[in-house]
C-alpha cells in the first residue's frame, strides 16, 4: 500500500471513531468507568473544651477554726492558752484564756523591771549598777529577791496598777503586797510580754530587757521554746510555783517569736512535777505550729 493509501485509511477509521463517540449521546464527554467524586462535605469544628479546674484548697488556720490540744482531756488539769498574731492583729485561744485567771508567778517579773524603769524616766532618776543587776537577775535568773527589791522601790501594788494605765490589762491580786499572786488571764499574759517588747526600749536601758528575755537561763526556758524550730529567735519569761496549800503546781510558760506571742497557763498536782507542767506547754505550742498560715 501506497504511503497515500495508508494515509487515507487511517483517516477513515478515525472519522468512524469519532462518529461513533458522537453517536452515544454522550457529546462533548469523555467517559470514565470511575465514579464521580461526590462533593466535599462542610465539617464545622466543635468548640474547644476547657480543661476542667479545680479550685485550691482553701487553707485555714488555727486563727480561723481554733484547735484541740492533746491535753485538753487530762485528769486535774487546768490549762488555758492564748495566741496572738502582731502582724494580722489576730488572737485565738482556749474557751476559757479571757476569762479564768490564774497566779501571774514569776512571769509578772518582766512587768516589775519595765515599771521600773519607765518610773525612773519619768522622774528624772538614774538607774544605779545594782538596780540593772536586779533587772538582769530578775529576769534572767528568776530571782525572787532581786524582783522583790525591784517592786518594793516602785511602790508595791502600785506597779500592778500600772498595767492598766500603761498596757490596759487590769489585774487583780488575791494577797495585797505579793507580786506573783496577782491573776492573770491567758490573753493577759501574751498583752503584758507584747507591751514590754513595744515599750521598753524606749526607757533609757530597756533595750537591755529585750536582751535579758531573750537571754535567759537555758533550765527556766522550758515549753514554748523546745517547740520552735532550731535558731528561732525569742524572748520568753516563765513562771512556776508549787503550792503546798493548794497540793497544785501553777506553771505559765510565756514566750513570743517572729510575729506571734503565746501564753500556756496550768494547774495540775504536784506529784506530775515540773517536767509535765513543761511538756504539757511543749505540746501545745507544737500543735499550734502545725496551723499556723
Amino acid at each position: 500500500m501506497s504511503l497515500r493509501r495508508s494515509t487515507l485509511v487511517a483517516g477513515a477509521v478515525l472519522i468512524g471513531l469519532v462518529a461513533v463517540v458522537a453517536g452515544s449521546g454522550t457529546a462533548g464527554r469523555i467517559l470514565d468507568s470511575r465514579p464521580a467524586a461526590s462533593a466535599p462535605s462542610t465539617v464545622t469544628a466543635a468548640p474547644p473544651v476547657a480543661p476542667p479546674t479545680t479550685a485550691p484548697p482553701v487553707v485555714r488556720s488555727v486563727f480561723d477554726t481554733g484547735v484541740a490540744t492533746p491535753h485538753d482531756d487530762d485528769d486535774d488539769l487546768w490549762l488555758s492558752w492564748s495566741l496572738a498574731d502582731s502582724v494580722g492583729d489576730r488572737r485565738v485561744g482556749s474557751a476559757n484564756s479571757s476569762t479564768e485567771r490564774t497566779n501571774a508567778e514569776s512571769s509578772m517579773k518582766v512587768w516589775i523591771a519595765t515599771d521600773f524603769l519607765r518610773i525612773a524616766s519619768d522622774r528624772g532618776r538614774s538607774v544605779r549598777a545594782s538596780d540593772r543587776a536586779d533587772i538582769d537577775a530578775a529576769i534572767r535568773r528568776s530571782d525572787d529577791e532581786a524582783a522583790e527589791r525591784l517592786y518594793r522601790r516602785s511602790g508595791a501594788d502600785q506597779v500592778l496598777r500600772d498595767l492598766k494605765s500603761v498596757c490596759g490589762v487590769a489585774v487583780p491580786t488575791t494577797q495585797r503586797g505579793y507580786w506573783s499572786y496577782a491573776q492573770i488571764t491567758a490573753t493577759d499574759a501574751t498583752t503584758i510580754l507584747d507591751c514590754v517588747l513595744d515599750k521598753a526600749p524606749s526607757y533609757p536601758g530597756g533595750d537591755e530587757i529585750v536582751t535579758d528575755l531573750r537571754s535567759v537561763e537555758p533550765d527556766d526556758a522550758f515549753g514554748i521554746p523546745q517547740a520552735l524550730p532550731a535558731g528561732t529567735t525569742f524572748a520568753l519569761k516563765n513562771g512556776w510555783t508549787v503550792h503546798s496549800a493548794t497540793g497544785k503546781w501553777n506553771v505559765n510558760c510565756v514566750a513570743a517569736w517572729d510575729h506571734y506571742t503565746l501564753a500556756v497557763m496550768l494547774r495540775y498536782p504536784i506529784a506530775r512535777k515540773l517536767d509535765y507542767g513543761a511538756g504539757v506547754c511543749r505540746d501545745v505550742t507544737t500543735t499550734l505550729l502545725t496551723r499556723l498560715d
